[in-house]
């Protein structure tokens, strides 16, 4: 308790940084990945469908399937529809709240292992406002990589604790880090690395009784393994980037390079970097990224002695690293959300020395101004970009043209960009985004379909035509857009007035799918309206 009253002001104090860092997002929309697994989603708008999001992976998502398993993220976005419903308001503030937690967890976690309360402080503040967390606490989306860090810092500080008592709350809350994200599965590695620092180091004969308290973890994380791949069916969300293990590998090492330029250079962030698969070590960048871990381990192996916590930070930074490397292969090469947990390794190693500028009393008086400068320079700057960069995050169009600017070569982004002025009927804009992401990457079926439709909306018949056409001939063909296309193609006919080939569209749809209502509707109405039989009937009818 005394000790909780001492750091009762720095504490405020980072709740401060947060909240003003962090408050212009209670202003954001819903956006992006936001629509799948909160405004679609309807099994979070019913409790009652709890159990489902241990059992079902429908549950967290709600137009589509995702190779994902978080039961907890699902649960924590089904407790804001009940107090929220629909408003986005409350999903921020229960982002913002949950970064706050992290926030001071992080600052016990430096004070557990060394009482350095401006290091400490300095540690929280950076990992608080450094622009690259706008991406996980301004979307609601990204819920679960703000529950896992909560759940995480909760197991290594009880685990710190030395008792048993705090060692079986350890093993709750990891239980609970991996019911919230897989990445919580590196909680053997940080208990280890603490150990091998902050205890072998100083009793080597501890080492035996250490094997058997991480036994349990191993044991909890094979079940969770097991558990994740009988629910999802598969363990990997997609297959080698590149189609090669050895491509994979090079490619992260050109990954890695990006996220240091995140982290020391934060002006340019985009929630879509588009990278080229690496193909060979020669790579200028996977030589550069490589050469870095490399060089980051050393220097790690090398302080070690003098600078333990700067050790501990700089391995705390790669080992949280692991699971979004695409060992295992994911969705995405790269994302500012995979920051979050190793940024704290990085804020602890950047904190030590900041703070011996601030409270070393033997040097010149000018040092420690300027060591008061350099802080009030950094985190200002830091505060200063994370707002920006959360008004980014303030609707999908807002969003998208950011991303467009800073990252010009993602197709997806241009597209996306095209689907939201198609929405608000700015068609020739949205014509201008789906060309570009065409040039792109012209094999997206819906692509394709997309642009036909926003020629349709300029009442430009024969150029959708041409769009739907070519879509049928790209690559990535599924049977859904198939049915779109040919849909779309005999509804340009019926306003063309070319019954014959309207039909023969509509009636391709229905061998596809022999029950599609809305083919079936207009073909219905061709033979209606154009035997004579019914005169009234108006193509505006048409679906």
């Amino acid at each position: 308790m005394l000790l909780l009253k001492k750091n009762l002001l720095p504490l405020g104090l980072l709740i401060l940084l947060v909240g003003v860092a962090f408050a212009n997002t209670l202003l954001n929309q819903f956006v992006y990945d936001d629509k799948v697994f909160v405004v679609n989603n309807q099994y979070i708008k019913d409790i009652k469908n709890v159990p489902r999001f241990f059992t079902d992976t429908r549950s967290f998502s709600g137009d589509r399937d995702f190779m994902i398993y978080r039961p907890m993220a699902a649960l924590s976005l089904a407790l804001d529809h009940w107090f929220w419903g629909l408003d986005p308001w409350g999903y921020h503030l229960a982002n913002i709240l949950l970064h706050a937690a992290n926030v001071i967890l992080v600052y016990w976690l430096v004070l557990s292992l060394v009482y350095l309360p401006v290091t400490a402080w300095l540690a929280a503040a950076v990992f608080a406002i450094h622009p690259a967390q706008c991406e996980t606490v301004s979307w609601i989306a990204s819920r679960s990589n703000l529950l896992c860090t909560l759940f995480l810092l909760l197991a290594f500080l009880s685990y710190l604790r030395h008792t048993r008592k705090g060692y079986y709350w350890s093993i709750l809350f990891f239980i609970l880090g991996l019911l919230a994200k897989e990445t919580a599965i590196i909680f053997i590695l940080l208990i280890a690395l603490y150990d091998y620092y902050y205890v072998l180091k100083v009793d080597k004969s501890k080492a035996a009784n250490m094997w058997w308290s991480y036994l349990p973890v191993m044991v909890i994380s094979g079940l969770y393994l097991l558990l994740r791949t009988l629910v999802l069916g598969q363990v990997r969300q997609r297959d080698w980037w590149g189609g090669s293990f050895w491509y994979t590998i090079l490619t992260m090492g050109k990954s890695f390079y990006y996220y240091l330029k995140v982290l020391v250079l934060p002006g340019k962030l985009t929630v879509d970097y588009v990278l080229d698969i690496a193909r060979s070590i020669t790579d200028p960048r996977v030589i550069a990224g490589f050469s870095l871990i490399l060089v980051i381990i050393m220097l790690a192996i090398k302080i070690s002695r003098k600078e333990k916590l700067i050790t501990f930070g700089l391995f705390w930074f790669l080992i949280a690293l692991l699971p979004v490397s695409n060992i295992i292969p994911l969705e995405a090469l790269l994302a500012e959300r995979f920051l979050y947990l190793p940024l704290i390794g990085i804020a602890i190693t950047v904190a030590v020395p900041l703070s011996r500028l601030l409270t070393a009393t033997q040097q010149p008086q000018w040092k420690k101004v300027s060591g008061y400068l350099l802080v009030i320079v950094l985190l200002g700057s830091y505060m200063v970009r994370t707002i920006q960069r959360n008004m980014d995050w303030r609707n999908d169009h807002t969003l998208w043209a950011s991303t467009v600017r800073t990252s010009p070569e993602s197709p997806r982004a241009h597209f996306a960009l095209g689907e939201v002025y198609s929405k608000e009927g700015e068609y020739r804009s949205a014509i201008r985004e789906y060309q570009a992401a065409l040039e792109l990457n012209p094999d997206v079926a819906e692509l394709y379909n997309d642009l036909g439709l926003a020629y349709e909306g300029e009442r430009s018949w024969t150029e959708a035509i041409a769009s739907y056409q070519a879509g049928l001939k790209a690559k990535s063909l599924t049977a859904h857009t198939k049915i779109n296309l040919l849909l779309n193609l005999g509804n340009c006919y019926s306003r063309l007035r070319q019954p014959d080939i309207a039909s023969s569209y509509y009636r391709k749809v229905l061998e596809l799918e022999p029950g599609h209502a809305a083919a079936r509707h207009n073909l219905d109405l061709i033979i209606t309206y154009f035997s004579g039989k019914r005169s009234d009937v108006s193509q505006k009818n048409m679906q």
